[in-house]
């Protein structure tokens, strides 16, 4: 099948019209990108946030009073003076199949705030992706510090996702989009 001239002028010349837009609009789609936190991965811990900074430091938890299980791990980073954090705790399976997600929560909020020695000045009962959570506004004893958890019971995985900052920070504003960016999946 021959192709007409006139049909081959036009086909040239939407290609390089493409060609040029794709090319004006490369250099905006990268600033908007770099302005937006890269969004952190754990396959393992299936869970997925975009700590502000890019990669977090990855730690087994041990011996702590809330620690569970011998599969308790922390991804934090530090920034500007505020700390942000995913914990995971794997639920035993017998605590699961005796406790109520109610009982478990609550007194997951009460073991991590000791843990930290900090105290609650605002716990909500609520849910995140259809799994039964808490979220926690709370401060240190000493006051030195200020922050903002939920904790999340999904399935037999109980997840902390957390930010601490400086008192003179707003602990509803600081971590927003950290918060907002935080998603899990069940195996």
């Amino acid at each position: 099948m021959k192709v007409q001239p006139r049909a081959r002028a036009a086909a040239l010349a939407i290609a390089l019209q493409l060609a040029f837009s794709a090319i004006a609009l490369a250099p905006m789609r990268s600033v908007a990108d770099e302005s937006r936190p890269e969004r952190y991965r754990s396959d393992f811990a299936r869970f997925s946030v975009a700590f502000p900074g890019g990669s977090p430091v990855v730690r087994q938890l041990e011996g702590t009073k809330f620690t569970m299980t011998g599969n308790d791990v922390n991804y934090a980073e530090i920034l500007d003076g505020v700390e942000y954090s995913v914990e995971i705790h794997d639920v035993p399976r017998f605590a699961k199949i005796m406790l109520t997600d109610h009982y478990i929560l609550d007194q997951s909020v009460k073991g991590k705030l000791e843990d930290i020695g900090a105290r609650s000045l605002d716990v909500v009962e609520t849910s995140i992706q259809d799994e039964p959570a808490r979220e926690v506004v709370f401060e240190a004893l000493d006051r030195k510090f200020t922050g903002r958890m939920w904790l999340v019971l999904a399935d037999r995985r109980l997840y902390l996702v957390g930010v601490l900052h400086p008192p003179s920070l707003d602990s509803q504003q600081v971590g927003a989009r950290f918060f907002e960016s935080f998603s899990f999946w069940l195996e």
